[in-house]
Formats: structure tokens, sequence, C-alpha cells
């Protein structure tokens, strides 16, 4: 995966995630240039040290023995497990890479591979099977690692050490919404207090992360590039983290090695998509730390808050984040890029356009949680005219956001991927966490806004302009309907993922509020 310079983590913020993961201020792990790079040849790596004597080295054999019992009922089981890991790496690692390809082949054929992390892997990536009862195995796969997991941890050492690749898998899972009608309530209840989001970013804060196959002392088999995947999983952990805390507005249990020490990150541009993730993050950090403190809360958002976080998100725009991956309009809402894409491989340019939208969905998340926090703590007032310019700044980012969103949906539109069979994948349904769920959010701030407007609509002026639609000009609110469904629909391309279903009849039952809105304002003038 880190083949080329296209997916590459920069050493400064390698060292700076050693700094908030690990405590190490000196980055000692990645000082000898020969070692250190992420940057490195895809040519794989097994570890840092051979079997000793006498050591097994085959701790889980490949294969079907490998899985449990229950796939002996599965038609082409072999086939069919083999087909969904394959998928997991091809349309669902892209966006979020948590592990290394070349990394787990090597583990998987060798043997040293856990249970836990191959379950993880084979759920998500079963979606994009053909299977016809894909969606069942899922949930076998995923109740598969959950009695795993929990099992593994039952019976792991005093010394909270934790294998590497079970850290990966429980954050493949995190978010996994179980289906559990005929599970054990034990396994229910306990995946419900373990395997959340706060269990990942505690484990990867606490826990002595081994590179080991086995916990035990004594134990000398390393997984394959396990260095490399620990940095990874940093950045997994530390952007989930930022953005989960900042849509929910929360309190992070991450130290902020962000607040004191901004001189430990890079000052220049970023490589590339990790970077620009990261980059991304520590900004969504400080929305939270500024937005959500017990001050905003109490008193209100300040309002140099607000201006100053608008301008570190656009700096992020136009200079942090890389020239290839930025966006900027062709024309008034039409989206182009800076396609100089001629030096990558293919694979690398089918990836280009999902990751520059990725980067865009999260930059327009942080621009509307601004407006969020503004709207539910309110801006401090200071006895001059700073409050007002602040709340009609954010009016109009929050609006140009909007505007921003659905350009950027209709740009989607024109960047499927093809698989070696013909069919084609939205990018939605290749990052949905991203692209599904912050349309979806959008779309439901459409129609809320469309309906407060609507209702505050009695006015003489906004009656005049009402009246104008019979001329053949439309209202106002029609153009936030109008975005709304161009929102709900783009969500709705996530076909692979069977929430989607949920989350649609949500937007629709929105959707008809507002539209009952605007009839009830047309039926009354």
């Amino acid at each position: 995966m880190f083949a080329e310079n296209f997916l590459g983590l920069s050493r400064d913020n390698t060292f700076f995630l050693d700094q908030v993961f690990m405590g190490d201020d000196e980055g000692s792990e990645w000082l000898d240039p020969e070692q250190g790079a992420l940057q490195g040849s895809q040519a794989s790596t097994i570890g840092d040290s051979q079997p000793g004597m006498g050591e097994q080295q085959v701790q889980h054999p490949t294969g079907r023995s490998l899985e449990s019992p229950w796939l002996e009922g599965v038609a082409d089981s072999d086939t069919a497990f083999t087909v969904a890991l394959h998928c997991y790496f091809k349309f669902t690692a892209p966006w979020l890479p948590i592990l290394l390809e070349d990394a787990f082949w090597e583990d998987y054929r060798n043997g040293r591979c856990s249970h836990v992390l191959v379950s993880a892997i084979a759920c998500r990536g079963m979606p994009f099977t053909t299977l016809s009862d894909r969606w069942n195995l899922q949930q076998q796969f995923a109740r598969d690692f959950r009695e795993a997991f929990l099992g593994t941890q039952s019976i792991a050492s005093n010394d909270g050490a934790i294998r590497l690749d079970d850290l990966e898998a429980l954050a493949l899972m995190v978010n996994f919404e179980y289906e559990d009608t005929n599970t054990p309530p034990l396994h229910s209840n306990l995946g419900r207090l373990f395997l959340k989001h706060e269990s990942l970013v505690l484990m990867t804060l606490r826990s002595r992360i081994q590179d080991r196959i086995s916990t035990k002392s004594g134990s000398t088999v390393t997984l394959a590039r396990a260095r490399e995947r620990r940095a990874l999983l940093y950045w997994h952990v530390y952007g989930l983290d930022a953005f989960h805390c900042l849509d929910r507005k929360q309190i992070s249990l991450i130290p902020d090695k962000d607040t004191s020490e901004n001189n430990r990150l890079p000052q220049h541009e970023a490589r590339d998509f990790l970077d620009a993730v990261l980059e991304l993050a520590v900004i969504a950090r400080k929305l939270l730390r500024q937005l959500c403190s017990n001050s905003a809360k109490r008193f209100g958002v300040e309002p140099s808050s607000v201006h100053d976080l608008y301008e570190q998100i656009y700096q992020w725009r136009s200079h942090t984040c890389p020239p290839h991956l930025r966006r900027h309009e062709e024309s008034p809402g039409v989206l182009a890029t800076q396609d100089n894409d001629e030096g990558y491989p293919t694979e690398s340019q089918r990836h280009i356009q999902l990751h520059r939208a990725v980067l865009w969905a999260l930059e327009i998340n942080c621009l509307m949680q601004i407006e969020s926090s503004v709207s539910e703590f309110g801006i401090k007032h200071s006895g001059d005219l700073r409050a007002d310019i602040s709340t009609a700044r954010m009016k109009y980012e929050s609006l140009r956001a909007l505007n921003d969103i659905s350009a950027i949906c209709r740009w989607v539109d024109l960047h499927t991927i093809r698989d070696e069979d013909g069919k084609q994948h939205s990018l939605v349904d290749l990052a949905p966490l991203a692209l599904r769920n912050i349309c979806a959010g959008l779309c439901f701030w459409a129609c809320q806004h469309g309906i407060n407007s609507t209702q505050l609509s009695n006015t003489r002026a906004l009656l005049g302009r009402r009246d104008s639609r019979i001329n053949g000009q439309s209202h106002p609110m029609d153009d936030y309907m109008e975005n709304a469904k161009l929102l709900r629909d783009t969500a709705a391309k996530a076909t692979s993922h069977r929430d989607t279903e949920d989350i649609l009849e949500r937007l629709d039952k929105q959707i008809a509020m507002f539209k009952e809105e605007l009839d009830n304002a047309s039926g009354a003038e």
C-alpha cells in the first residue's frame, strides 16, 4: 500500500503520533532513515526476528480450518471466504486504511494471522461480494469476531498486552451494527460494553501492543511490517477519534499533544492523503476545544474563535491539502481538480478520486460543525457588533458549505469505480462513513433549515417573494428542497451497506415534513 508516495505518511507526522500514543518525545523508532520511512518498497518484510529454536511458528492454519464450523454448510465456502478477504482490500481499505495488505497476506499464508482479524476483514469485505446470502454471512463473521475477540481478552496476560492484529480487528469493527436476534445475551452485552469506540481509544493508549504472534513472554515470531502497521493504526485511531468526538461534542480521551506542541507538526504542504487527513483531524480537535469548552457551553462561543476556525479550515484547503487533492470551481456549482495524476500507477489513479471526495466531505463536515455548535451554545456577547458579525458569517459559511456539498455530489456522479467484472461502484458506496453519512447529515440540515425558514415566511416581504412563483420564478425554499433531494439520492448510492435503508427512511420522513411545510405555505397565500 505504501509502494509509491501516493498514500504516504510523513516522518514529522509519524513522530507526532508516537508522541501522542507512546509518549515518545524523541521519535526514536523512526530516526534511522534506512528503516523509518513509510514511503518504502512494497516488498514485504516479515518482521524483526525469526522463530527461535523449538518455537511453533504457525499459530493458526490457513484455509477453511481457520474458520468456524458454520462455514461447512456454505456452498463453496473456501472461495466465498477468500473473495470476501480480497473484497475488503479492494473496496473498503482504500479510503480508510487500517492495515497493510501485503503484510496481512504474508501473515495469513504463514499462519501468523489471528482468527480475530481474519473474521473482521471477511465481515467488512462480504457486502462487496456477489453472494446471495452475503448479509447473513456478514453477520456470522461479525459474531465470529466478537466471540473470538472477547475470548482472547478473557485469557490475555495480566500485564495489559494485546496483539497488534487483534487491535487492528477492533478498529475495523467498532461501529458495526450487530443483529442479535439469536445471539446469547452474554456476548451481546459484553460487546456493547467492550467493543465501542472508547474501548479502541483506551486500548490503543494504555495497552502494551505486541508485534509478536503471542502475548506470552518468550515468543519471538513477529507480525509482518509490524512497526509500520502500528503507525497506520495510530493514524486511524487519532483521525477517527477527532471526527467522532467533534460530531458528538464530547471530550476526547486522547491527550492534547497538539495544544502545546504545534511546532512538532509540519508547517508546510501535506505529502498526500494520510497527511491531509491527519492535519484536518488536528483542526477538528481544535474545533472541539474552542466550540465545546465549558466556557462556550455556559457563556457562548467566542466571536474571535469562529473567525479563527474558519481561517484554519481555509488554510488547510488552500495550502495544506496536497495540490492533486484540492478542489476549485470551474464555474459556479461545477467542481474541477488539478488532474496531475499522470505520474501515478493506474491503481493509484483509481483511488485519487475517492480520496478527493473523502477529504472534501470531511472539510464540509468541519464547517458545518461550527454552525452546529454556535446554534446550540450561541455567540458570546461583548457589548459590540462582533457577535452579530460572527453570526452572519456563520450563516454565510453554512449556506456556502451546502452549495459546495451539492457540487461535490454532482462531481461524485462522474467518477464511479469499475471492477474487473464491469460492475460500477459509486465513491459513496466505497466510503459510507464519510460520504454517505455527511451527505445524509447535510440533507437533514437543509430540510430543517428550510422548515424553519418557511415557518418564518409570513412576513410581507417573504410573501411577496412567494407570490413571484406565479410568474414562473421559484421560491428560495425550493432550492433547499432540490439540494435535500440531491443529497438524499447521493447517500442512497451506498448500496452495498444494509444500514443505508434505515438512513434513507429517516431522510424521506424529513423531506416529507419539509414538503408539507412548503405545501401549507403555498395554500396560505
